[in-house]
């Protein structure tokens, strides 16, 4: 996620910093529904992208979703018919599965993170609005299962299997129905646009011996999982259009289908009659949505221009297709992988700098989440600060090394002078963090800073460091010790005592 609610302090809007050369029956039906069968014939977009030789081998042994998805507007839900062949790679027997339901947060205000009080005018403007799945069938290998909910906010599905040894696999079915909350989020619905991150039921993350069972914090993206293949079938009303993950075609039958192999998520936004701008990046589509056609283009023309400079910096981007989203939500961005979320607010006249600035952002996580995963609620610094000094290099490549200094010291430099309260540090985990303004001076900008400091103390420089990090471990995981150990090993020598004190060491 880029920056934060409302960009408090003048965190993110910045004008003219650079300048420019130009501008239940229904519900109960659809779980009954098949995966339609059929050819995949062309409707509203170009031919189908291909998916990269290097893809399609990062997807090898990798576990595998078969997704149907089916609108209820009526309803304000969502039908879902999930399977997914699982492969044990924990190295352990098990004897259950977790399966993050996020949407289950949103069941009651006290577990809502769209209900912080900094947040709850924007996110709730007619009240609070309830949002849930109910589950209905839950099968492994054709045998239905005992399940539980865990968590005050319910998000953790707890389902027991038949003793499963490691390297065994076997398929776990699921069927339920997924209510949208009306809500400005980036897990809503708002005047008929659903912006749906987060919903798709997904595996928990396995370490050190146990499932991942964080809470829904509402201050940064709790959200772990690991890459796997999604197949998706998508039923909506002939007035929707959806952007989505997956590179989707419809076909005769009216549905819509695409496939996103090693990736950690798909997430949509369903739209009625937006203007769509299209372009491309190498042999990338790229897609960009919004209200007005002025608004789609200038977005789609910094999507492209990001998605270029971090191919050059980072390696390149692997997904057959990118797409930048205007959402309704009091965030500047929400990243999901092959789709940002973009707060619709920043596409106005008057915030192009600011809507430049977070498109790349968004965009950088593409490689520093989408690509390499990491601890994002523990380690949030992972993931976001190098965002941020991803989007300072994409500013001096664009811009160049006066802009870049500006900005550097707005983002970065003054943050590093700020009182911070409460022994927060970059290496803070979320669930410490109680103000969205701190979070961002911390773990952005302060977190940027150790790149910064990088940037000086590596031969060849952070960038040179940070390409080898993703080639490293793309569609991989890297923990913060992993993160540690690949820096000693590139510089030759012992970053530890710089590390301790850019992200453990309290900065009055």
């Amino acid at each position: 996620m880029e920056r934060g609610w409302k960009m408090g302090r003048n965190r993110c809007i910045i004008p003219m910093l650079f300048p420019r050369s130009g501008r239940g029956k229904a519900a109960a039906a659809a779980l009954l529904m098949l995966l339609a069968a059929g050819g995949w014939f062309l409707f509203h977009r170009p031919a189908a992208v291909k998916v990269s030789p290097a893809l399609r081998a990062a997807s090898e042994g990798l576990n595998d979703y078969e997704i149907t998805l089916r609108l209820l507007p009526e309803e304000q839900a969502l039908a879902i018919s999930e399977t997914v062949r699982f492969r044990n790679g924990t190295g352990e027997t098990l004897d259950s599965l977790v399966l993050r339901l996020w949407l289950n947060a949103f069941q009651k205000e006290e577990t809502s993170p769209a209900a912080l009080d900094a947040l709850y005018d924007a996110c709730y403007p007619s009240g609070f609005s309830q949002g849930g799945v109910t589950l209905y069938d839950v099968r492994w290998n054709d045998a239905q299962m005992k399940y539980s909910l865990e968590g005050e906010d319910g998000t953790v599905l707890r389902i027991e299997i038949p003793s499963l040894p490691a390297g065994e696999e076997g398929t776990l079915f699921l069927r339920c129905v997924a209510r949208i909350p009306s809500c400005a989020y980036r897990t809503g619905t708002v005047d008929g646009q659903y912006q749906l991150g987060n919903v798709i039921p997904l595996l928990s993350c396995y370490t050190d011996g146990a499932w991942r069972t964080d809470a829904y914090h509402p201050i940064g993206d709790p959200f772990l999982s690991e890459c796997a293949n999604f197949r998706l079938t998508l039923d909506v009303p002939q007035e929707y259009t959806p952007a989505c993950s997956a590179y989707l075609t419809r076909g005769k039958n009216g549905l819509w289908q695409g496939e996103l192999p090693a990736a950690r998520d798909i997430a949509l936004v369903l739209y009625k009659n937006p203007a769509v701008a299209m372009g491309s990046v190498g042999e990338t589509k790229v897609y960009s949505y919004a209200a007005a056609e002025a608004e789609a283009k200038q977005a789609l023309a910094y999507a492209r221009k990001a998605l270029q400079a971090f191919s050059d910096l980072y390696g390149n981007y692997p997904y057959p297709v990118y797409s930048v989203c205007s959402a309704a939500f009091p965030f500047s961005g929400m990243e999901y992988p092959a789709l940002s979320m973009i707060g619709r607010e920043y596409y106005a006249k008057g915030q192009e700098d600011s809507l430049e600035l977070i498109v790349a952002h968004e965009t950088a996580h593409q490689w520093f989440y989408a690509l390499v995963g990491s601890d994002q609620a523990l380690s949030p610094w992972q993931d976001e600060a190098l965002c941020e000094y991803a989007m300072l290099r994409y500013v001096r490549r664009q811009y160049g090394q006066s802009s870049y200094e500006t900005l550097k010291y707005l983002r970065v430099e003054a943050a590093v002078m700020e009182s911070v309260p409460g022994g927060l540090t970059p290496g803070t985990p979320i669930s410490d963090f109680s103000d969205l303004d701190d979070y961002h001076a911390v773990v952005y900008d302060r977190g940027a800073a150790l790149l910064l400091a990088l940037d000086e103390f590596l031969p060849g420089g952070a960038d040179g460091f940070l390409r080898a990090y993703v080639q490293r471990f793309s569609f991989h995981m890297a923990s913060r010790a992993d993160f540690d150990a690949f820096l000693n090993a590139y510089a030759g020598l012992d970053a530890g005592p710089l590390l301790l004190d850019y992200l453990d060491t309290k900065m009055d």
